[in-house]
């Protein structure tokens, strides 16, 4: 009898093309929004990821503040002003798991180059130790890296030499910080991506001439952020957890009055997660709301169906019809309209992910350099599961109304 309804629904369908092309693109579109915002979602949250296990999974950063995801915006504000001892940074050298060590001074300056102005953040850091921890897995555009003895230096990154200033800055040419000359000696490669773009900005300058040109903001031998390498054998979770530990010991603080925060891949890692996780669910509700009207929709159809096809209800019930068979065939109509377009709003829905990648990854915007798509199965699946549930849901109510016709009332029906 299944194969008959089947038949029998296939038929209908058919018959109704234009009607039924209608009503199957409110489920196309609500399908390929719901899938294509979704495949995105985790698509962005796996490359950052992986520019988070290239990039930073061997290194930790110790900041001022204390870094919670839901105190962010405060804890950054907190790491600018914050500053550590040359204590602090001996205790974190001797930690357990710690192979390599930096200190540096942080401070927001007005960048000059041909008369034109931006404001960016300028590192004073040992430059030398900078490239050995983070600086060579990016590597050098052009240039080289400064010797220690020299002062009037800097290197930068790829987006502040080709796109800061409407001219391009290369090597040997001078850039003004604090109305003090330094020469580009050095450009980094561009770094490309959500995590990393912050590199493309970077401004390096040598630690001592920082505090030089903001004699009244630095001394000696303080710092406002520490970035250091994990050993071999060692995991970011347990180095983490060492350099805590000495940090607290010299600082003589606990872990409730701690003014500080070690920063590791697991906490990259949460962080990305809670982001990307609210992001993907507030944009696929919002697209979710185009699956409600693809299935209002289905249900306006199937409703003027029924209306349609009052006396063939009516007939098919004189001759033995059950109210079970007439609400399976609705049903079975209002399903294949919806499983049909869960299939082609799934296919839309991926192809849609793979443009917007190509968008995302192309020159013009580089959010995240080689950026893939990663297609999960079983949102194939949720996709195909959506429009049947829909189409189902939608045609419950029109199906149970055919049900419930009298056959007599039917078949006088005009």
């Amino acid at each position: 009898m299944f194969n008959e309804l089947l038949s029998i629904a296939f038929y209908n369908l058919l018959h109704r093309k234009l009607r039924s092309f209608l009503t199957l693109l409110g489920i196309v579109i609500g399908v390929s929004a719901v899938v294509g915002i979704i495949t995105l979602g985790i698509s962005l949250q796996e490359n950052v990821t992986k520019q988070l296990m290239k990039f930073g999974s061997d290194q930790i950063a110790v900041v001022g503040g204390s870094f919670k995801f839901s105190q962010l915006r405060t804890s950054m504000l907190t790491t600018l002003t914050f500053k550590f001892s040359e204590n602090d940074l001996n205790a974190i050298k001797n930690a357990p798991g710690v192979e390599e060590v930096y200190g540096a001074i942080t401070n927001s300056e007005i960048i000059s180059y041909y008369n034109e102005n931006i404001t960016n953040v300028v590192y004073g850091i040992n430059i030398k130790s900078w490239m050995d921890i983070e600086g060579n897995k990016i590597g050098l555009y052009k240039g080289r890296v400064p010797e220690t003895d020299e002062k009037y230096v800097a290197i930068i990154g790829y987006s502040i030499a080709k796109d800061s200033f409407s001219k391009e800055i290369d090597i040997n040419k001078k850039i003004k910080i604090k109305n003090k000359e330094f020469k580009v000696v050095g450009i980094l490669n561009q770094a490309g991506g959500v995590l990393s773009s912050s590199i493309d900005n970077v401004i390096l300058i040598p630690y001592d001439t920082l505090i030089e040109i903001n004699p009244n903001k630095f001394k000696k031998g303080e710092y406002t952020v520490f970035e250091l390498k994990i050993s071999k054998g060692f995991t970011s979770d347990e180095v983490v957890e060492n350099v805590n530990k000495a940090l607290l010991k010299s600082r003589h603080e606990t872990e409730e009055t701690k003014t500080f925060s070690v920063l590791g891949a697991k906490f990259y890692q949460e962080t990305i997660n809670s982001i990307f996780g609210i992001i993907t669910v507030f944009l696929g509700a919002i697209a979710a709301i185009s699956l409600v009207v693809g299935g209002i929709g289905i249900s306006n159809t199937m409703y003027v169906s029924v209306m349609e096809r009052t006396r063939e209800i009516g007939l098919m019930k004189a001759v033995g019809a059950t109210n079970k068979t007439i609400l399976l065939l609705f049903l079975i109509e209002s399903g294949l309209l919806g499983l049909l377009g869960g299939i082609i709003g799934t296919i839309l829905g991926i192809f849609f992910s793979y443009i917007f990648s190509f968008i995302l990854s192309s020159e013009h915007f580089l959010m995240i350099k080689g950026f893939s798509i990663f297609i999960d199965p079983l949102i194939i699946l949720l996709g195909f599961f959506f429009g049947f549930f829909t189409g189902i849901l939608a045609g419950f109510f029109p199906a149970k109304t055919a049900a419930n016709l009298q056959p007599v009332e039917a078949l006088r029906y005009e």
